[in-house]
């Protein structure tokens, strides 16, 4: 069995929660992102680096999802935050 990817948060991002949404500036790039409810608390819970598994855990005991409905709806959130630099998705 191999090991759960470890997501980490990257530290160069400027962030402030408006009205329970996060908004978060890329300083180098000058890129601002609007983070609605569910993704604000997803980055919430990556404060400390967890493992896919660990995110899925905590967010399906925090929401009333199944697990097959929160990675469907997780993991296209986990490529763009990776595809732009926000986090680092990788094997410890």
């Amino acid at each position: 069995m191999s090991a759960s990817p470890t997501i980490r948060r990257n530290a160069e991002f400027m962030e402030a929660e408006v009205d329970g949404e996060l908004v978060a500036l890329h300083v180098d790039k000058g890129t601002c992102y609007g983070f609605n409810a569910t993704a604000t608390r997803i980055w919430g819970l990556l404060a400390e680096p967890k493992s896919k598994e660990q995110l899925y855990e905590a967010l399906t005991s925090e929401y009333a999802v199944d697990r097959e409905t929160c990675e469907r709806e997780v993991e296209p959130l986990l490529r763009e935050l990776e595809a732009d630099g926000l986090v680092t998705i990788g094997r410890d």
